[in-house]
Parts: structure tokens; C-alpha cells; sequence
């Protein structure tokens, strides 16, 4: 049986989270995406009690399960988005993957966003 796509995104996320605390409880990720592949990532794990730990994503390691997943929505000539913000709650196994197909900057960490992109970007899935 062949794995739903989006589960293996997920499943590449979480076995190439690095930095996290053991006991994390939910993350996100920003995966800026191109034809060529993942140029960058940007993580945030979050522990049990709502606190908010930086963590890290090689991009070569989970651009064939991003490859994999985007090829499932896109075709060759489609054009692709820029980002995607992948979200997971560990307990209740619940994700979200968001596309952001023109604003390269929406999730980037700059000196303006510094305090609030933890926030911004926790996964709440209500």
C-alpha cells in the first residue's frame, strides 16, 4: 500500500527535526520550495507547556518527500508556491499544510517578526 503523500511530508519532518526538545508536543515548519527543490527551512518546536524552542531542518533531507508531495498537486508546468508551512500536533496527530504561492517574505524571520513569528505560526487546530 502506497503512503498518502502529505503523511510522508509529515513523517520527513518529523524524523529530520534536529534541536527539539525530546519531548515536544507540536511544530512548524517553513520550507522555502523552487523547481531545483527546498532552498531553506525554518522550524519552531513547541513543548507541553505552550513554550516555543528553535529547532532545524536540513533542506536536502526532506526535498524528495516535498518533491514527492508537491509533484502530487503541481504539474511540470504549473507554477509552484513559494512556501509551505507544515504544522503537526504530536498527541492528536492533526496537520496542516498551508501553500503560500506569492509572498516569499509572509513567514520569514526578520528583525520585525522576531517576537511574534513563534506565535504566528503555532499550530492551532481548532
Amino acid at each position: 500500500m502506497t503512503e498518502d503523500v502529505t503523511v510522508g511530508l509529515i513523517r520527513s519532518v518529523v524524523e529530520h527535526l534536529r534541536k527539539a526538545p525530546e519531548d515536544w508536543a507540536s511544530l512548524a515548519v517553513v520550507l522555502d520550495v523552487s523547481r531545483s527543490g527546498v532552498r531553506g527551512a525554518l522550524a519552531i518546536a513547541y513543548d507541553a507547556d505552550g513554550e516555543s524552542v528553535p529547532a532545524a531542518i536540513s533542506p536536502s533531507e526532506v526535498d524528495p518527500a516535498v518533491k514527492t508531495y508537491l509533484d502530487s498537486f503541481f504539474g511540470e508546468g504549473d507554477a509552484l508556491p513559494v512556501q509551505l508551512l507544515v504544522q503537526f500536533d504530536r498527541a492528536s496527530g492533526r496537520y496542516e499544510v498551508t501553500f503560500e504561492d506569492e509572498d516569499p517574505n509572509r513567514w520569514r524571520l526578520t528583525p520585525k517578526t522576531f517576537d511574534t513569528l513563534d506565535e504566528t505560526l503555532r499550530p492551532r487546530f481548532d
